[in-house]
């Protein structure tokens, strides 16, 4: 099952569907020495909160991150000049990601890749290169085609992009046509099994040339 797309946060997985979920977070907040008032100190959590969509890590579980969007105005409560209480609420993926997991890892040299979470995931992959190449991932074929340079095929879309899905927003740059998937589905990483997973990729033609191969897991499990 593919994830169902947009900002909703629902999912549906592994014949499941998950529900999203919104939960209040309270902060108590110190007044850092480079402010001189609070509606400059609010103004700037303001605009982190309604910034780009990022990953969020509390303290207490620091290995973890998570998806989340603020759904509400803060509400800033002042207790004293150098503390303020605050009550923030946050529209939650139904999943959590292990933190070292979200950024481009090079594919193994020992074709094993080890889920540690007991969520099957579908990574983003990216080849720079020129050529064909076959990329296999448990034994299930996943072929990029007529390469020249950077190919990015985002897992959990199925569309693959000239340029990185992590610092760029997609709209275009499509190269799909360059892409020949098993089951017309992108590749999955499973938890079975001891969550082992072989994963090779080889160029198809003599005169192909693998520059990076690389894939972003974001290991993951429910909330």
């Amino acid at each position: 099952m593919q994830t169902i797309p947009g900002k909703s946060g629902d999912w549906a997985d592994n014949n499941h569907t998950y529900a999203s979920v919104e939960t209040q977070i309270n902060a108590v907040i110190h007044m850092p020495k480079r402010y001189s008032d609070w509606e400059q100190l609010k103004g700037d959590i303001e605009d982190w909160l309604y910034g780009d969509e990022d990953w969020l890590r509390f303290r207490r579980d620091s290995d973890y991150l998570y998806r989340a969007q603020i759904v509400t105005a803060p509400v800033f409560t002042p207790v004293n000049f150098e503390r303020i209480n605050a009550t923030l609420t946050f529209h939650f993926q139904p999943f959590k990601y292990d933190a070292d997991s979200i950024h481009w890892l090079a594919l193994p040299q020992n074709g094993v890749v080890i889920n540690p979470e007991p969520e099957v995931v579908r990574p983003d992959w990216h080849i720079n290169g020129t050529g064909s190449f076959l990329l296999k991932v448990n034994d299930m074929p996943y072929e990029f085609d007529d390469i020249d340079g950077d190919i990015y095929l985002v897992g959990e879309e199925g569309n693959a992009y000239s340029t990185d899905p992590t610092k760029s927003y997609l709209t275009d740059n499509l190269l799909n046509s360059h892409l020949r998937l098993a089951n017309n589905s992108t590749p999955e990483l499973l938890s079975s099994g001891n969550g082992i997973n072989t994963v090779s990729i080889e160029p198809i033609n003599a005169d192909s040339k693998l520059n990076v191969a690389e894939f972003i897991p974001r290991w993951r499990r429910l909330i």
